[in-house]
């Protein structure tokens, strides 16, 4: 079995996934319509996430990823107190790289930041991208893609309009390991 890994995100018409203080409350005015995330997460067995995304996570809710194994990217310890099947990774992306392609209980979602994402799509290691534009001009905040070397071009699978004005483009990408 082929274990995916994908990106699923909403991304505002500027290219913030987040605003200033990191906060995601400017999508609230779309939750209202389904954009097919219980589909999504039934397939997703492994979550990847840089420490920032965690530790906000963490702040500003319970833990939304019950019942699936996360790994958090970091250079420093967890707290003691992490949600169950949560854990630290802070070994070569290479190496997780390779140990993700080897998850036999579904997809991996790389959740976020934007640092995270963009190491994913630099090493190639991104099989599809759904990404979600909201039709919202955010001016500053979080991008989607920080600065960084040009990444490898996909090809758009398929593309949905919805009601609210938000349009799902889904990418794929010929991935490879490192």
């Amino acid at each position: 079995m082929f274990t995916s890994v994908r990106l699923f995100i909403a991304v505002s018409l500027d290219g913030y996934i987040a605003d200033s203080a990191g906060n995601v409350e400017w999508l609230a005015p779309f939750e209202d319509q389904d954009y097919g995330y219980p589909e999504f997460i039934e397939q997703v067995g492994l979550i990847v996430m840089g420490r920032t995304t965690f530790d906000h996570i963490g702040m500003i809710e319970d833990w939304p990823y019950a019942g699936r194994h996360c790994l958090v990217l970091t250079s420093s310890p967890l707290p003691d107190t992490v949600p169950e099947g949560v854990s630290a990774w802070s070994e070569d992306v290479c190496a997780l790289i390779a140990r993700v392609r080897q998850a036999e209980a579904g997809d991996v979602w790389v959740v976020g930041g934007g640092l995270t994402i963009s190491t994913f799509l630099q090493h190639a290691a991104v099989d599809q991208m759904d990404l979600f534009i909201m039709p919202v001009f955010l001016g500053q905040g979080v991008p989607l893609f920080p600065a960084g070397p040009s990444l490898r071009p996909p090809t758009l699978a398929r593309h949905k309009e919805y009601s609210s004005g938000v349009v799902q483009l889904t990418y794929r990408f010929q991935a490879r390991i490192c």
